[in-house]
């Protein structure tokens, strides 16, 4: 199999990327996209009169020069250059860089991330080296046993912007923007060169510096000699000033520490060796864990597509933390802020209590509740799916995804939000100590354990602890789960499994949660809801098939995996010993999961992959790494040969261009490998929580 798969190079924050790797394909800057942008990138070598030997990061493209001398010029390119083929170069993607060799030549890029103290707390220094919207690099060329000089080239063409020299504006600066948004520099040498026409590798028109700044296309050109290795340092810098976003004025974090493009360019300069070492480390990390090469390369690039979706906004009012939804750019999209979780505790965990606080100020809402009676009646608290979309931000209240009327996708979410926030918050709060935090919220949190009784049956005598009501902004419709484009095995929130499970988590963090702030009644209340639910969820449990149904209403047959996600929040937490109290419920599901990893069930038939459930070729990559940490940490005797084995089929899934052609996917068709959606997505840093094992 031929690797061929883009990987997001980005800045802690900064909602940019520099992608690049797929084979053929283009790449580069891009701020606030969908997906990968459409910048030819150059990088490879010459040796005399030979052809330039290029990484194929690019499509060949007639010269503009046409446009300006109304002939079509004849396209040398082809003459002039070789697209390696990924078989002829080496290409090693780590937690932290991302490097290419071939020949004597060597290309790296480094997106280094590093634990962040409170950012609001930061000081100047520090905030301006973590959150410098910028991307490092390496360019060189080992030409000590050579008898000419070697030309080594880092360029780029921008179809649609345009390119200036840094150099003509800010002489101690070698390199080219595109505009003020985007641009690369280099240290001051001899051995440098520039380019910049209608082709930098065609003969064209130049003015007195060499250049001619019509054209779409520049590089740096070093002119490595005879006998010598060389090394030579890149940046690669971002920048957009001002407010960026509407519904809320807020502008990048960075702005504050960093006035210009040019600065940013500058500071990265003189910090390369910095984060160059701060990349190595976290290299190191992953290359001494106990994961395998493919769960290795999966966590790394489900951690580059997670930084270049990650932004840090200042609003009137303080920093605004957000993580966008990967192609969709939906903020703070709150199913997937409870998967980020873990990671997040690892390395920024002020982030997780930024969002937390920002739904409830102002993306909380109570709503009213259809029993299954058919009744209207008071519900609760409960949180939107998100809070805006592409910078904008919704209304108080409102997300930017949820439709009234509906029973599959852009329906609401409200139960599935709920226990997001009850699971985030008191993760966090475990994990890190912050008692303090939890009692300025310790009104909050009451009244999510009020609203998912309620959700459950108003009447207490009716609850047996399953979701039965939906909330009356579905209108005629009724609410789904995170796992909207699935069928109703997922997507369907009432008497749902999965979301069974979830909320058993939930009221065993509340239980845990309220005893030691020595509230024994709200206690009680949680372990008496633990226990209900525990034994109508055993109850449901078919001894004949050896399964769980997926949904418990109307005959549904379908068998689902995410039936034991709601158990990785104590499981994360180190609470082994409350799940003692879970063996009857385990054993089932202990049987579910021995039928699941088979052919035609979970597994696919095709590929062998994992699927979320027997009735949808749609699985999402995320979820299959938090259902395998729970799987191999709580019922590792269900995992035969061929579900040990998938994380081959996983990978393969992101190293080849059914999903590397937008980095790291999450939706995929588990037969063959194709993203179905979610691409450039954050969501597969779920990954992480196999370091824990």
């Amino acid at each position: 199999m031929n690797e061929s798969y883009h990987t997001q190079h980005s800045p802690f924050g900064a909602f940019a990327s520099f992608t690049v790797g797929l084979v053929d394909s283009p790449g580069g800057f891009g701020q606030a996209l969908r997906g990968p942008a459409k910048q030819n990138v150059y990088v490879g070598f010459k040796r005399g009169s030979a052809p330039w030997q290029l990484l194929p990061f690019f499509k060949p493209v007639a010269s503009a020069i046409g446009t300006f001398t109304g002939e079509a010029k004849p396209d040398g390119f082809g003459k002039k250059t070789h697209a390696l083929r990924a078989n002829e170069y080496r290409r090693t993607l780590n937690w932290a860089t991302d490097e290419w060799t071939f020949d004597q030549l060597h290309f790296a890029l480094s997106s280094p991330f590093a634990r962040i103290p409170d950012a609001a707390a930061l000081p100047a220094e520090q905030a301006r080296f973590h959150f410098a919207p910028l991307v490092c690099g390496s360019i060189g060329f080992d030409n000590s046993t050579g008898k000419e000089p070697v030309q080594v080239v880092f360029g780029l063409s921008e179809p649609d912007l345009q390119v200036r020299p840094l150099q003509e504006t800010h002489a101690d600066l070698n390199g080219f923007a595109g505009g003020n948004s985007w641009g690369f520099a280099t240290a001051p040498s001899n051995e440098l060169s520039f380019r910049q026409s209608f082709g930098v590798f065609e003969e064209n028109p130049a003015d007195f510096r060499g250049l001619h700044v019509l054209g779409s296309e520049c590089a740096l050109v070093f002119t490595v000699p005879a006998g010598a290795k060389r090394d030579y340092p890149l940046v690669l810098g971002f920048y957009q000033p001002g407010v960026i976003t509407t519904g809320i004025e807020a502008k990048y974090a960075f702005t504050e520490w960093f006035s210009s493009l040019e600065e940013v360019l500058r500071f990265g300069l003189a910090n390369h060796g910095k984060y160059l070492s701060l990349a190595a480390e976290r290299d190191r990390e992953l290359a001494a864990s106990k994961l395998n090469a493919d769960q290795k390369f999966l966590l790394a690039q489900a951690t580059h597509s997670y930084l270049g979706s990650s932004q840090l906004l200042r609003r009137r009012e303080g920093l605004l933390w957000n993580v966008n939804e990967g192609e969709y750019r939906m903020i703070n999209t709150f199913d997937l802020t409870v998967d980020h979780l873990f990671f997040e505790l690892e390395w920024h965990p002020w982030a997780v209590r930024n969002a937390l606080d920002f739904f409830v100020e102002r993306y909380s809402y109570t709503d009213r509740i259809r029993t299954p009676e058919g009744q209207l009646v008071p519900g609760g608290l409960s949180f939107t799916h998100d809070m805006g979309v592409t910078n904008h931000f919704t209304l108080p209240g409102r997300s930017s995804y949820e439709c009234d009327n509906l029973t599959g996708c852009f329906s609401h979410m409200t139960m599935e939000q709920l226990l997001n926030w009850v699971l985030t918050a008191l993760t966090y709060v475990w994990r890190t100590g912050d008692w303090a935090w939890l009692q300025k919220h310790r009104t909050v949190l009451q009244r999510c354990l009020e609203s998912m009784e309620l959700r459950d049956h108003p009447e207490p005598a009716k609850r047996d602890g399953v979701l039965k009501c939906d909330s009356d902004r579905c209108g005629k419709g009724s609410e789904i789960t995170t796992y909207d484009s699935l069928d109703v095995s997922l997507g369907q929130a009432r008497n749902n499994l999965y979301l069974a499970v979830k909320a058993l988590g939930a009221w065993l963090l509340l239980e845990r949660t309220y005893s030691k702030l020595n509230d024994t009644a709200l206690a009680a209340r949680s372990q008496q809801a633990i226990e209900r639910l525990q034994k109508t969820i055993v109850g449901r449990f078919e001894n004949d098939t050896g399964f769980f149904p997926a949904v418990f209403e109307k005959g549904n047959r379908s068998r689902i995996l995410p039936a034991v996600e709601g158990f990785v929040y104590p499981l994360y937490l180190g609470m082994e010993d409350s799940l003692k109290q879970f063996a009857p419920l385990f054993a089932c599901l202990r049987r579910h999961l021995k039928g699941a990893f088979q052919r035609g069930v979970c597994l696919d038939e095709t590929s062998g992959g994992w699927k979320m459930s027997s009735t949808s070729k749609n699985t999402w990559f995320s979820k299959i790494a938090l259902a395998q940490h729970v799987v191999r940490r709580l019922f590792p005797d269900t995992l035969n040969d061929e579900a040990r084995a998938a994380d081959r089929v996983h990978a393969n899934w992101q190293r080849t261009p059914g999903c590397g052609a937008n980095a790291m996917c999450d939706q995929i068709h588990s037969d063959t490998g194709e993203a179905c959606g979610s691409r450039y997505y954050p969501r597969g840093v779920t990954a992480f929580l196999w370091l824990q094992e």
